[in-house]
């Protein structure tokens, strides 16, 4: 084990050691749940300590005594008090101490560690072993996390996942399975979602007639509520992000944008964050190759777009 490895262990240790009624907030995405299940088994902790803060309501969240799995300050959350953050994104992976908004301890990975879950799992190394079906697994999670999918386990994980990214009882149950280390089981929900994936064909060529072009940015609006326009909606901003400058996904809910998902392989999204967050009513952040946008007002599509447009133009 690294130096690095060993002294974040202890961090992690001694904080759930300090703050003994302590929470693990996670992403919501397929990385996350396998980072907090790995996390919460690694320290011997119940499954119901693991919450997934939903990402439309994270500005109201208020994290204390928590372990913060991908749930960066840029994300819109507050810290009070201890908090622990694990992430491998921007510049170099990290799990750092906060004091509040306040960082007071930070230990940095190589950056060539391709998604939290592994970075959790190199941590804690030694003290959980997983058979070759979880390597292989968290294998496919580095892949899907990073926005390389090539083995075909990954793509049928991938796949599976966006057919029930909406659904909490599913989060639940895939928690369960990974922290169990039922990796037989996770095969055989993979296999049987896969039947389904037909009818998501369907939907990204529904999503392909509402394309449009403003500006630099290449845009596209889906339905919130209907999870097979979810799975979509990922698909085809995979699809769009290869040839295009800027891609933004627009989350519709009876007609009005509610929210949205922006993405710019070639570019730096941290400065179209902070233009966006001068608007009122308009709540933005995430990584600097793709983030969310949330829109706490009613506003038309038009002028959604127009906002949008107007920060990526000033970021340029």
């Amino acid at each position: 084990m690294s130096f690095d490895q060993e002294e974040a262990r202890q961090i992690l240790f001694r904080f759930v050691e300090d703050n003994p009624e302590y929470m693990i907030l996670s992403d919501p995405d397929l990385d996350g749940i396998f980072a907090a299940s790995i996390t919460a088994r690694a320290l011997g902790a119940d499954v119901s300590r693991i919450h997934y803060p939903k990402p439309s309501e994270i500005d109201t969240v208020k994290a204390s005594r928590s372990i913060l799995i991908e749930l960066p300050l840029s994300k819109g959350l507050t810290y009070i008090g201890s908090n622990v953050l694990i992430d491998h994104h921007g510049q170099t992976p990290v799990i750092a101490l906060y004091n509040g908004h306040r960082k007071t301890r930070e230990i940095l990975f190589n950056g060539s560690i391709r998604s939290v879950s592994s970075l959790v799992f190199s941590v804690f190394k030694g003290l959980l072993e997983f058979n070759e079906d979880g390597i292989k697994m968290l294998e496919a999670v580095d892949e899907i996390d990073s926005g390389s999918i090539v083995s075909e386990l990954a793509v049928k994980m991938n796949k599976a996942f966006l057919l029930n990214s909406m659904r909490g009882d599913f989060r639940s149950s895939l928690t369960r399975m990974v922290y169990d280390s039922d990796w037989n089981s996770i095969l055989k929900w993979v296999e049987s979602e896969l039947a389904r994936w037909s009818l998501v064909e369907d939907k990204i060529e529904k999503l392909r007639n509402s394309i449009g072009k403003i500006g630099s940015i290449t845009y596209f609006t889906y339905n919130v509520t209907d999870q097979l326009e979810a799975a979509a909606r990922r698909m085809l901003m995979f699809e769009l992000e290869e040839s295009e400058k800027v891609v933004v996904c627009l989350g519709l809910k009876k007609g009005k944008p509610v929210s949205a998902t922006i993405a710019a392989r070639r570019s730096d999204l941290n400065r179209v964050y902070t233009e966006l967050l001068k608007n009122n009513g308009v709540k933005a952040g995430g990584r600097a190759n793709i983030g969310g946008i949330q829109f706490k007002r009613e506003i038309k599509l038009e002028d959604a777009l127009n906002l949008i447009r107007m920060a990526v133009e000033r970021e340029d």
